[in-house]
């Protein structure tokens, strides 16, 4: 009995640390454009971040030719909190991509391969 409710307990907490994100681009940029609010509107760029155990990342848009949103999936590596600032940086090394997550809710997303987007997020 003492081992289930120790269980229990670790379950819980494991759980109430866990927290979404849904984050909306507003300002992007790679080699060849700034994306223009136009565009910003027409593909309505987004992340979502699932930070938990096992922490994944959602990164959307709008597929232009059937005006839905799309969105793909990846399994974070690994997760580095900056002890100084406070924010989380989550790291996907096959793809050379990174997102941080910063306390006023901020993100910046890093492609690795010369794109980057910034923009807001709010809790889920």
């Amino acid at each position: 009995m003492k081992y289930l409710v120790l269980l229990g307990f670790s379950l819980l907490t494991s759980i109430a640390n866990a927290a979404s994100y849904d984050c909306t681009v507003t300002k992007k940029l790679d080699f060849e454009n700034v994306y223009q609010p136009t565009q910003m509107e027409k593909y309505k760029f987004s992340a979502r971040i699932h930070d938990s155990d096992k922490p994944k990342v959602d990164r959307c848009s709008i597929k232009p030719n059937d005006n839905k949103v799309t969105c793909d999936s990846y399994d974070i590596d690994r997760v580095e909190v900056d002890k100084h600032v406070g924010y989380k940086k989550f790291y996907l090394f096959k793809s050379q991509f990174d997102i941080q997550l910063f306390p006023d809710m901020k993100f910046v997303e890093n492609n690795g391969r010369g794109g980057i987007a910034f923009g807001t997020c709010k809790l889920l």
